[in-house]
């Protein structure tokens, strides 16, 4: 400034401008929490007096034009790039063999390559706006990892602007960060059977389009009823997870309320090559357990009925949307998940957290801490909430994070119970610092990514 005069006007108009951003920042935070608990009350209704499975007879003719037009647009004659999927257990056989022992996989990436020997974070990431995948990417990139990023995102017409620009530029065949990119063909439909634009966040039941062959490599019908994506995703992870080797490690993460301030694979990796390893991560337990969350409860009672999980209503809630392990306890848990939906058919948006839930304390997937006997997982591990490599804030709910001591405004970090960094913050945006600083840490992202696009 030239004078203390035009200072003193500059700062006026400075701490004027903050605080009109705060102002907005508080708004948004206010009317995005209102809508969040709108929201699951609306998925509650619309699932009440669903049935395990999901009466589309009324609109049966509809639903079938519409998948058999998919399945016919997405044939390529003459070519085969077809993967056949490896042979495994009865227990938990590979998705794609419910349409038949031949069965293979098309689905291929839209842009990107897998690196196999690398590490990798699988995530369904359909639907955001590029403000979302520059939080989870830019935060990600700042940690030094330097591994793969696999998405799930909107067919290239429905991509919000900017965002394949964007996903592209983060290509790498050597180092760095590496994005690979699906474009998955769903048919959607509403609970009457009526033809649906999109998932609805989940409310609507989806099909999955040209993603399974015959041994030929021609398209075959999703063998699965329509199910929410929250459920489908699982079959994209282990399609994805075939691209690893064993010791990889790999994470499931949700996309949109992630925020990352480590690399998320410093830890493990620093105790070298290991494989069998699943870790789960906990919500926290003196907020919620599961017999006094409403959701949870309802899902796991949904799926498998009271009887056979009222033993687990004391046992704290453990996160679906957040999980590592090594690739080959990673896949078999996979296969787990998917075989789950197919033994109990339960549809609800949120059911694949009873299934996570329902594998580890029945004891399917072995005895706590120790799964000896079980293919491919040698061990599971459960984080509480804040003492993790994931830290789970969503529960806590009658405190601010800062107010428990897991927030520093200052550095500007979410904190595990002992003080240290929390190298993945998810479902950060339930809190109000924490969330007015990832949205200014956006715009910031946002305004670097334009000037960089430009040129």
């Amino acid at each position: 400034p030239a004078s203390k005069g035009v200072e003193e006007e500059w700062e006026k108009k400075m701490n004027k401008r903050k605080a009109e951003l705060t102002k907005t920042d508080e708004k948004e935070w206010g009317d995005m929490m209102q809508q969040y608990n709108e929201a699951m009350e609306i998925y509650v209704e619309a699932n009440e007096h669903a049935d395990h499975a999901l009466d589309i007879h009324a609109g049966q003719k509809n639903v079938q034009q519409r998948v058999d037009n998919a399945i016919e647009g997405g044939k390529s004659p003459g070519v085969n790039n077809a993967v056949r999927p490896p042979k495994v257990s009865e227990q938990w056989p590979s998705p794609a063999e419910k349409a038949g022992a031949d069965t293979t996989i098309l689905l291929k990436p839209a842009f990107g390559s897998h690196r196999p020997s690398q590490n990798s974070i699988l995530v369904f990431a359909e639907g955001y706006d590029l403000s979302i995948y520059l939080a989870f990417v830019e935060s990600l990139i700042n940690t030094g990892y330097d591994g793969d990023v696999v998405f799930s995102i909107s067919s290239e017409e429905k991509l919000k602007p900017g965002v394949k620009e964007y996903l592209q530029s983060k290509n790498s065949d050597t180092s760095g960060v590496n994005i690979v990119a699906y474009e998955v063909n769903w048919s959607c439909f509403k609970q009457s059977g009526e033809a649906a634009a999109g998932s609805a966040e989940g409310v609507n039941h989806c099909k999955m389009n040209n993603a399974f062959g015959d041994a030929t490599g021609n398209p075959i019908s999703d063998p699965r009823d329509p199910r929410p994506v929250a459920t489908a995703r699982y079959e994209l992870y282990w399609m994805w997870s075939l691209q690893y080797s064993k010791e990889s490690w790999l994470m499931l993460i949700d996309a949109r309320d992630v925020w990352f301030q480590l690399d998320p694979y410093r830890e493990l990796s620093s105790r070298g090559k290991v494989s069998g390893e699943l870790h789960f991560f906990g919500e926290n337990a003196d907020a919620a357990k599961i017999g006094t969350s409403r959701f949870n409860r309802k899902w796991l009672v949904q799926a498998y009925g009271e009887k056979e999980v009222s033993p687990f209503f004391e046992e704290p809630i453990i996160c679906s949307g957040s999980t590592i392990g090594n690739q080959d306890a990673i896949e078999t848990y996979l296969r787990a998940m998917v075989a789950e939906y197919d033994a109990t058919l339960c549809k609800s948006k949120g059911c694949d957290q009873g299934f996570h839930n329902y594998l580890y304390y029945s004891g399917k997937l072995g005895t706590k801490g120790n799964a000896s006997g079980v293919e491919g997982i040698s061990n599971v591990i459960v984080h509480e909430q804040g003492k993790g490599i994931i830290n789970n804030v969503a529960a806590l709910r009658d405190k601010s994070l800062s107010e428990l001591g897991l927030y520093d405004a200052k550095r500007e970090l979410v904190l595990n119970w002992d003080g240290t960094t929390s190298a993945v913050a998810h479902q950060y945006d339930r809190d109000k610092e924490a969330n007015i600083m990832v949205k200014g840490k956006k715009r910031q992202f946002s305004k670097k990514w334009k000037e960089a696009f430009k040129n």
